[in-house]
C-alpha cells in the first residue's frame, strides 16, 4: 500500500493458522479494498511456527513464496488477492500449487516464475525470529496470530467485530 495512507497496519499471520484464515475470509476484500484506494497499508509479518508444531514445511514454503510475491511489480491488492487466495485453498501446497495460486490472482509472470522454482526470498527461521521479536514487541500480553497491530496508534486492532476497517479509516 502507500506510504501516505491514512492507515498502516502490520499482520501477524501464520499460513497454516486456521484463524489467520478466518481472519482473511472475513477480512480481505475489505483489505484489498482500501489497498487499491490507497487509504490502508499493510506489512505482512509471516510466521513459520506452525511447521515445528505439525511436522513439516508448509509456512515456510507458503512464507518464501509470499516474500517472493512482495515484489515492486506486484501491487498492493493484487498481493492481497494472492494472500487471501493461499488461505481460501489451504491445506499444505506445493510449489506448483501455489505458482498456480499466483497466476490465478494476477502476480506478475517473473514473480509466478521465481515461485514456481522454489527461489529463495528469505531465510524462513530468520524471518519467523524476526517477526516474532516484532509480535511479542506489538502484543506482549497474547501474542498469538492473527495480531493486526495499528502503527500509528502503536495498538493492537480488535476485528472480531464485522467493519472494523471501514471505521478505522472513517477515524482517519
Amino acid at each position: 500500500g502507500s506510504a501516505d495512507a491514512g492507515v498502516q497496519l502490520e499482520i501477524f499471520c501464520d499460513p497454516q493458522c486456521s484463524e489467520c484464515a478466518k481472519f482473511e475470509a472475513d477480512s480481505g476484500d475489505a483489505l484489498g479494498r482500501h489497498l487499491a484506494a490507497g487509504d490502508v497499508a499493510v506489512t505482512y509479518r509471516w510466521m513459520t511456527f506452525l511447521d515445528a508444531r505439525r511436522g513439516n514445511d508448509t509456512s515456510a514454503r507458503v512464507g518464501n513464496a509470499l516474500m517472493a510475491a512482495a515484489d515492486p511489480a506486484t501491487d498492493a491488492a493484487t498481493y492481497q488477492r494472492f494472500v487471501s487466495a493461499l488461505y481460501r485453498k489451504g491445506g499444505t501446497p506445493d510449489l506448483e500449487e501455489i505458482a498456480a495460486t499466483a497466476r490465478e490472482a494476477g502476480l506478475p509472470a517473473h514473480v509466478v516464475d521465481r515461485i514456481a522454482t522454489g527461489q529463495p526470498a528469505v531465510e524462513p527461521t530468520s524471518m519467523n525470529a524476526f517477526n516474532r521479536v516484532q509480535l511479542l514487541a506489538a502484543n506482549p500480553g497474547s501474542p498469538g496470530t492473527p495480531t493486526v497491530f495499528d502503527v500509528a496508534t502503536r495498538t493492537v486492532v480488535d476485528t472480531d467485530e464485522a467493519g472494523w476497517l471501514d471505521r478505522l479509516v472513517q477515524e482517519r
